[in-house]
């Protein structure tokens, strides 16, 4: 079939034309670099995201419970949840962590006590991520003034062997007794009081 062109000429229509083996090739090549290159910083990129929500997520909740505490001129507790009772539990990183007023100052979570807010768990299979409590037992307790009953701090890291990873993508939050935080390095062994 011939096309007449405006000048009177036919034209026989372009044959069409597929990809050849060879250009095929190259593209699967250069995709297969882009992604060996591309893949450990996307790794790292998500890696350090989850870090920064994880350590703001618990930030948050720790400055409402202050600032909670001063308001209603009343202690509040800051605690994992246990698994079969609202009250408090000992592991901080595979259940709900819960901020609740203590109105009969018992530092535990009972159906007399009012509770604000609670925050889901960094990992609940405590498999990719750490969540520790320095020292390892006990609550968090802001006073009507807003002042922490104890300093403490708490690791929050990615899991691995590698020392360095940890160190890398993972941080310290220090709470004083004055109730401030303040986010320190992963090495960091003691929070000094600020």
């Amino acid at each position: 079939m011939c096309i007449e062109s405006l000048s009177g000429q036919s034209h026989a229509p372009a044959p069409a034309r597929g990809v050849t083996m060879i250009e095929l090739l190259v593209t699967i090549v250069v995709l297969g670099v882009l992604l060996a290159v591309g893949l450990p910083s996307l790794r790292d990129f998500l890696v350090g995201n989850r870090l920064s929500s994880n350590v703001n997520g618990f930030i948050g909740l720790v400055n409402y419970a202050r600032s909670e505490a001063i308001v209603r001129n009343q202690d509040v507790v800051v605690c994992p949840k246990n698994a079969s009772t609202i009250a408090c539990a000992s592991t901080w990183n595979t259940l709900e962590i819960q901020a609740f007023v203590d109105l009969d100052g018992n530092g535990e979570h009972d159906a007399t006590d009012v509770l604000l807010k609670t925050m889901a768990a960094v990992d609940p299979t405590d498999a990719e991520t750490g969540f520790e409590r320095s020292p390892a037992a006990g609550t968090l307790i802001f006073g009507s003034a807003g002042f922490a009953r104890t300093a403490q701090s708490f690791k929050i890291y990615a899991k691995s062997s590698d020392s360095a990873y940890q160190a890398r993508f993972g941080r310290t939050v220090c709470i004083s007794k004055a109730g401030r935080v303040r986010v320190a390095a992963y090495t960091v062994t003691s929070c000094p009081d600020f």
